[in-house]
């Protein structure tokens, strides 16, 4: 990563990332240095944070250092009114209706006083909780701290393959699908595979369906594989992918569009995607059932995909249930 270091390398700050993949046990640390980037196409080694909209990227690599964890972010957000994004619902839903798109996820916010003894790490130990999920916290010194639990694999890479996942629809306590969950996971998985079909430096894309369970949330998954044919980038991939519909929305740029004009909060890492990079090859996973500690507040994000058969007040409590996740380790 020559070209970035020499590029970013007065915008070097100490960070630590903890993680630990689906269904192990082990947890992973790199206690370093962030990097600054604007281009992904020389790292091959490092943990990627990458922002929605790809505005802010960091590569943290292992170095010696002493990390203050008391050093977190200023900056405040508002809770998202249920007034406000059910109207932000309406409002998609009539752009649908008009053929400007045919899915958007709403996304919003609701933010806590940050609890006097709280500790990144410890809430990080909280989550570890949900073991089928990505369980990740990374924290840059004045910078950034979140945390997730995330059910959503964007891209696993090795010399031969990769793998991603189209993951949409959601229920709480119950795995009845109605139409409207079978549709909004069809769009996603449509949407990918016509994405790795544009390469030419793959082939033989494969699809597994079922059922995942992150908590007490259900969701639909499909499992999508595409052999390699010849060498292949994995920030070539996971940018053609980023972000998927699921929690963008289909056609891509139509529905970003309307979320940038339209969403009244920054989502800066959330529904990003984040994860190791070891010898060239990607586990990436998407920035979901997250948390965001400032110097005074926790703000937790949730998101839903909007179609044209939404019921709002159904969307509204399908992100409580999200934004719950993670919440609820407050009281344990």
């Amino acid at each position: 990563m020559t070209r970035n270091k020499l590029s970013d390398a007065a915008k070097k700050k100490n960070a630590l990332v903890l993680y630990r993949l689906p269904n192990k046990k082990k947890i992973n640390v790199i206690s370093g240095e962030a990097i600054a980037v604007s281009d992904l196409s020389d790292i091959d080694n490092g943990f990627v944070i990458n922002s929605f909209d790809g505005k802010k990227r960091y590569v943290i690599r292992d170095e010696k250092g002493n990390i203050d964890l008391q050093l977190l972010p200023s900056g405040k957000k508002e809770s998202t009114k249920e007034r406000d994004f059910k109207q932000y619902v309406e409002k998609i839903k009539r752009g649908i209706k008009l053929n400007k798109f045919t899915k958007v996820v709403a996304a919003r916010t609701l933010t806590v006083t940050k609890p006097k003894d709280f500790h990144p790490i410890t809430f990080f130990e909280k989550a570890l909780h949900y073991s089928q999920a990505f369980v990740c916290l990374v924290f840059i010194e004045n910078e950034l701290c979140w945390c997730c639990a995330s059910p959503e694999l964007l891209l696993q890479t090795t010399k031969a393959a990769i793998e991603t996942y189209s993951l949409a629809g959601t229920l709480k306590d119950t795995i009845d699908f109605s139409e409207k969950e079978k549709e909004e996971q069809a769009i996603v998985t449509r949407s990918i595979a016509d994405t790795l079909a544009s390469f030419k430096e793959l082939k033989k894309v494969t699809f597994k369906t079922k059922v995942m369970a992150n908590g007490t949330l259900n969701h639909l998954l499909t499992h999508i594989q595409a052999k390699k044919k010849r060498k292949l980038h994995w920030h070539k991939i996971a940018l053609a992918l980023h972000p998927t519909p699921a929690v963008g929305g289909f056609p891509k740029q139509p529905a970003i569009d309307f979320i940038k004009e339209n969403e009244h909060f920054d989502r800066s890492f959330y529904s990003g995607f984040l994860g190791e990079i070891k010898n060239g090859n990607a586990k990436l996973y998407v920035n979901l059932r997250c948390m965001e500690a400032t110097r005074s507040q926790l703000i937790f994000y949730g998101g839903c995909g909007i179609t044209g058969g939404s019921d709002p007040k159904k969307e509204w409590m399908e992100t409580n249930h999200k934004i719950d996740i993670l919440k609820s380790l407050l009281v344990r």
